[in-house]
């Protein structure tokens, strides 16, 4: 079975020259996108902010990215989606290169980053739906598990080793060469975009945006397993967004600081690489049980940490987290990709994006100061609870359960809870 599925994973590569393509032009997007955000925060430490500017500028960026989102997903399956996605690599490289010049002439305020951080979160926001949409165009359906897990291979590969490389970069020339990196990887990504030859998609006939935008919640809404899974996607992203702010502050109070937080995250890229391997190799049938197993990692990593544990079974916690977040994720994005009607995906992907990301901002702002009155390990404990609890809840639904590809209530072949003209 393994090595079936490793021949049908080369022979992917071998014979689509559409999704090679595809595939190069993602990669080169990340080889930029994974080292930008330490490039930003030595920007902003570079122009005198601290960590409450950084937040700002972060923040100013993610409100974006939601407020755009959902607009965002019905031009994708109204508009060719290759267009979109080569306006927003294009956008994206005149941002990086504006930063990169700000930066590197000693004039990036932080209210100019944030600006510019506002733009990119719109671009951000364009460029995921329509990205993700397009795949589905380029392979058959059953290779799309294969076709995700090997783009999720070369980016955890990225995300190991870029950020080293990036740290050096900037304490030897500067974080403006960063930026400029990021801004050359995303001109190459359109690029490669603009060689790739889609099919022709049949359109809707054009309606009113808002019927369009309406259309679109009452698909995803009309989905229990998807809607469900969705609002489970939001509190384990809130938790880990508080974990982000806290595991640092927790390693200086009760490990070894720097050095411990560093080993928690080399464990988190380890699974992350083990994760996207074993996705490549897996067919869980259960999708939804899969995305909902792959919450209780997380929630024993916040109960190691709260418990106080030794540093070993915090760093096995925090590799079975980064291996269970990749293959939920494949196995999510494919499933998305192979059971929604194609006229709807974008708008269903980006429902899901913008409702998985919602509470991320409010943790980020409540995480500590919460940890400054009760504690870091109450915090945690509590986000532990919520993890599981959620997790929980989720499985309980029987449609979450039976969540299969081709069959139940998320086959595609079901008859579609709205009109499609």
């Amino acid at each position: 079975m393994i090595p079936r599925r490793l021949a049908s994973s080369v022979e992917l590569l071998r014979s689509n020259a559409p999704y090679r393509r595809y595939a190069a032009a993602r990669l080169s997007s990340t080889l930029g996108t994974t080292v930008a955000p330490l490039g930003l925060a030595f920007a902003v430490i570079a122009g005198g902010g601290g960590a409450g500017a950084l937040s700002c500028v972060l923040l100013a960026e993610l409100l974006a990215f939601l407020a755009v989102t959902p607009v965002a997903g019905v031009l994708a399956d109204r508009l060719p989606r290759k267009r979109i996605i080569i306006a927003a690599q294009v956008a994206n490289a005149c941002l990086q290169t504006v930063a990169a010049v700000l930066v590197a002439t000693g004039t990036a305020t932080v209210a100019a980053l944030a600006g510019l951080g506002v733009i990119a979160g719109a671009t951000a926001a364009c460029f995921q739906p329509a990205m993700k949409s397009v795949l589905a165009s380029l392979v058959a359906p059953e290779a799309l598990v294969e076709a995700n897990a090997l783009i999720q291979i070369g980016s955890n590969l990225v995300a190991i080793g870029g950020p080293a490389l990036a740290g050096l970069v900037i304490a030897v020339g500067g974080a403006h060469w960063v930026l400029a990196w990021d801004a050359f990887t995303y001109a190459v990504a359109a690029v490669v975009f603009r060689t790739l030859r889609l099919p022709p998609i049949d359109r809707a006939r054009r309606r009113r945006f808002w019927t369009d935008l309406t259309e679109g919640w009452t698909a995803f809404t009309s989905r229990r397993w998807l809607w469900v899974l969705t609002m489970l996607s939001m509190i384990t992203s809130a938790c880990w967004a508080a974990l982000t702010v806290l595991g640092p502050i927790y390693t200086v109070q009760y490990l070894d600081g720097a050095i411990s937080w560093g080993l928690i995250n080399s464990s988190i890229g380890l699974g992350l690489i083990t994760g996207s391997v074993t996705a490549l190799l897996a067919r869980p049938a259960r999708v939804g049980v899969v995305v909902c197993a792959a919450a209780i990692p997380e929630g024993l990593l916040l109960v190691s940490l709260a418990a106080g544990a030794p540093l070993p079974v915090i760093a096995a916690a925090a590799g079975a987290t980064g291996a269970a977040g990749t293959i939920q994720l494949v196995t999510w994005t494919s499933f998305l990709q192979r059971t929604i009607p194609d006229v709807q995906l974008s708008r269903i992907l980006a429902t899901t994006a913008a409702l998985g990301t919602l509470l991320t901002p409010v943790s980020y702002a409540l995480a500590g100061p919460l940890s400054e009155l009760a504690g870091v390990r109450p915090v945690l404990w509590g986000c532990a609870a919520l993890a599981l609890s959620g997790a929980a809840v989720a499985a309980c639904v029987r449609d979450v359960r039976h969540a299969t590809p081709g069959s139940g209530p998320a086959s595609a072949t079901s008859p579609c809870p709205v009109p499609l003209d």
